[in-house]
């Protein structure tokens, strides 16, 4: 063989080895790649499942929540029902106790300010004040 032969025997040998070289090289970097996006598609659907997760419990506790207050309601509006046969009532019974309604009507909202956490001012009612020391 001629010398040109050895020498293009030669390049082929170097430039087949370099790309083999090349590839095996880059391959590690590629397979490391699909790895850290594979790692990043994971932490996204984990993060949401949790999300959801929080948003499914916060849904439940705020469904709960709901059912308390309708069923507080539900109570205000039979007692604010009852009001009005209870003062007659005891007018029946106790005919000194007729301008009872207003006040008692009164305490009622004020009772249920307060059950509402919304501050009550302080009361300067005679019928609150208690019962007078008698001699």
């Amino acid at each position: 063989m001629k010398i040109w032969a050895y020498l293009a025997l030669a390049a082929l040998l170097i430039g087949a080895a370099g790309a083999a070289a090349k590839a095996m090289y880059s391959s590690g970097y590629n397979k490391r790649d699909q790895e850290v996006q594979q790692e990043i598609i994971d932490a996204q659907v984990q993060a949401a499942a949790d999300a959801e997760a929080r948003w499914s419990a916060s849904v439940i506790a705020a469904t709960e929540a709901i059912r308390v207050e309708e069923k507080i309601v539900e109570v205000i509006r039979v007692v604010e029902k009852e009001i009005p046969k209870v003062v007659e009532r005891i007018v029946e019974l106790t005919p000194e106790c007729r301008d009872l309604g207003a006040s008692y009507s009164g305490l009622l909202n004020n009772q249920i300010r307060a059950g509402n956490g919304i501050s009550v001012a302080t009361i300067t009612d005679d019928l609150d004040a208690g019962l007078q020391a008698s001699d």
